[in-house]
């Protein structure tokens, strides 16, 4: 049977209070997480960061997509990422990069967070070629507007589209209120982390849009984190997670639209079990994703496989150029003219290497003769960072 949702109160639990017994577990891992995350950040440069955040804007476009069923190859992502400003062509690839680099620029409160995921869908859907955009009546979606009709997802229908700005405002003032309290830090954040993957599924179960509610959501749940303080550098990626455990997530996505299982599962409408499930799986999803980008950038780690690439993997290059690679690494960016003393190369042959480590990514600057940063090549990421996208698609270059 179909439930019909009219009213803002079948939506509910919108949280897991402190008097469920799932409550202690579930804040205990949003402390794992936060405390994770802030070690993660603080042990990068601020530049090196940067060009990480790059790296997962691409990151997120690519499992996003995937986990849609849509297969962008991460040599696109990098040309979207570098063509983005100079170009009209339009692609599944610039429509998620563009989207969620311009959602990393905002703050999301009580206020802004339906004309963030508003301008979100928007964004994303405007820079979409016109057949993408071809919904399954033939109708053509317009960007940035909540739907008009009625849609099923599977054995779960949304709440009515004459219905739903009252789901969307409960939706706003509840998680608005969580989002509103995490910079009192102690458990009013930890509430707050554990309140933005609740509010990740109820959005997804609210449906606001006639398409495109994943990858709203997923940024929003980006946006959600970084509110409450956790991974506001962008160093790693929920959607990679999500996408590695794909019908994982879906599964109990669907699970948590369920209503309520009898009279020990709690006091809403909707489970209150099968959405502590969820939480738990998300959760630990973010612990696990953190973890690996931690492990992956720390700096021995790092070091080695650097070291290995351009001494043995690129022998065509000069092995000075590791010196160079390791520096911008390490201390986020260096002058141009330190080509010479960081090597130990004359100056001519040092400007050499550091122009065709420029040319080929491994360092990049904002102006053509400024300070440069490290760079992460989507060519050289088999070596230097495995495991970050699957390696076939690595190796794919045109």
């Amino acid at each position: 049977m179909i439930e019909l949702y009219y009213e803002p109160v079948q939506m509910e639990p919108l949280f897991i209070d402190g008097s469920r017994p799932a409550y202690g577990a579930l804040i205990g891992q949003a402390h794992e997480l936060s405390e994770a995350s802030a070690c993660f950040d603080a042990s990068m440069a601020p530049l090196t960061a940067r060009s990480l955040s790059e790296l997962v804007a691409g990151m997120n476009c690519y499992y996003s997509n995937l986990i849609e069923g849509h297969h962008t190859l991460p040599f696109e992502i990098e040309q979207a990422l570098h063509n983005l400003k100079k170009t009209d062509i339009k692609s599944l690839a610039s429509a998620h990069i563009e989207a969620d680099q311009w959602a990393q620029t905002q703050s999301v409160n009580r206020d802004s967070i339906l004309p963030f995921a508003l301008e979100t869908h928007r964004r994303f859907c405007e820079q979409l070629p016109s057949d993408l955009l071809v919904l399954k009546d033939g109708s053509s979606m317009i960007p940035g507007k909540f739907r008009m009709r009625e849609v099923q997802v599977g054995r779960h229908l949304a709440p009515k589209a004459d219905k739903l700005d009252r789901f969307l405002d409960r939706f706003a003032t509840a998680y608005g209120g969580y989002l509103g309290k995490a910079k009192l830090g102690g458990i009013h954040k930890l509430e707050a982390i554990l309140a933005t993957f609740v509010a990740h599924h109820r959005f997804v179960w609210i449906h606001p849009f006639p398409d495109g509610n994943g990858r709203v959501s997923r940024i929003l749940l980006d946006a959600m984190l970084r509110e409450c303080g956790v991974n506001q550098a962008s160093l790693w990626s929920m959607s990679r997670g999500f996408a590695k455990t794909a019908e994982e997530y879906k599964s109990m996505l669907a699970e948590a639209d369920q209503p309520r299982m009898g009279d020990l599962d709690g006091r809403g409408n909707l489970s209150e079990k099968a959405l502590i499930v969820f939480c738990d799986y998300a959760m630990k999803t973010a612990i696990d994703q953190t973890k690996f980008m931690a492990q992956m950038f720390a700096l021995d780690k790092f070091k080695s496989r650097a070291e290995h690439f351009f001494r043995t993997v690129r022998f065509d290059l000069k092995p000075e150029s590791f010196y160079l690679y390791l520096q911008a690494f390490t201390n986020g960016e260096f002058e141009r003219m330190e080509a010479g003393r960081i090597t130990g190369l004359p100056e001519r042959t040092a400007r050499n290497v550091l122009n065709q480590l420029i040319q080929e990514g491994f360092l990049v600057s904002d102006t053509p003769k400024g300070k440069v940063r490290v760079g992460f090549p989507v060519h050289a990421l088999g070596s230097l960072l495995p495991n970050l996208y699957p390696a076939g698609d690595v190796d794919f270059v045109r």
